[in-house]
């Protein structure tokens, strides 16, 4: 616990000067007033993990805690993280530094000539996801490869191998994507959603990020 303190500590102290303070598109401090109590809450209104580093100053009150709260916060949800009881005769002003690191998983794909790094959380890896292949595909084989490495399960369709559900992928394809050309492959379905405009790793890597996010 003691390590894991101290690590939190550190990220956060690298991240400090480059991360904006108590501003942040998905992670956000709230507060809920019961009479002389102030209970402060950090919501998490993203699908994946943050470490949250959270300095409140204040003479206003008086706080369970002084010492600067570092916590993990699930995806999707609200944690109370402190609660301050009013002081007599005092305005109950405060004020707060937050600062949001994301932690998660790297989905990368090593090759001698790059390294393209993608953020996933453990916890979103459970989505159905369906990849669609043939034989001729140059990078389907880097595209299951990305899969497999990050334990992300998948159900494959080789359209050159699966002839006889062909017309029923199709049929699916264009239900789903009416105005859209079956062209090109790989298609990754992810959920609902397909993505058919995969040209290079780079979009493979982008649909998955668009997918899991």
């Amino acid at each position: 616990m003691i390590k894991r303190y101290f690590l939190l500590l550190l990220i956060t102290i690298l991240s400090f000067q480059t991360y904006a303070q108590n501003d942040h598109k998905h992670v956000k401090l709230s507060e809920q007033i019961k009479g002389k109590r102030y209970e402060l809450f950090i919501e998490n209104t993203d699908s994946i993990s943050y470490d949250i580093f959270l300095k409140v100053e204040t003479d206003d009150f008086r706080r369970s805690s002084k010492r600067p709260i570092l916590q993990t916060i699930k995806g999707n949800s609200k944690v109370k993280v402190l609660t301050m009881v009013i002081l007599n005769g005092k305005e109950g002003k405060y004020n707060y530094i937050l600062v949001v690191n994301e932690i998660s998983y790297a989905l990368e794909l090593d090759k001698d000539f790059e390294i393209i790094a993608f953020k996933l959380d453990r916890e979103i890896k459970s989505k159905n996801v369906i990849l669609y292949t043939k034989d001729d595909c140059t990078i389907c084989p880097d595209a299951k490869r990305i899969l497999t490495k990050n334990k992300i399960g998948y159900t494959e369709y080789n359209l050159d191998k699966d002839t006889s559900n062909y017309e029923k992928i199709i049929k699916e394809f264009k239900t789903i994507k009416p105005k859209s050309k079956f062209n090109h492959i790989p298609i990754i379905k992810i959920e609902d959603t397909l993505y058919n405009e995969i040209v290079t790793l780079e979009d493979f890597i982008t649909a998955l990020r668009d997918g899991f996010n």
